[in-house]
């Protein structure tokens, strides 16, 4: 059975996808860029395709 997706990850798409920066999208979930940039590079790999 496939691993469901991390919400976190999700989160951090959708607020980067909102905004069109990851230091914005770090702002609103009280999160580093770094820790964005790190989350959305997972949601990448879970999914196997370029975001």
């Amino acid at each position: 059975m496939e691993q469901p997706l991390d919400t976190r990850q999700l989160r951090a798409f959708i607020s980067l996808a909102r905004s069109g920066s990851f230091t914005q999208a770090g702002r609103e979930l009280h999160l580093t860029q770094s820790a964005i940039s790190h989350a959305i590079k997972a949601l990448e790999n879970d999914l196997g395709c370029q975001l």
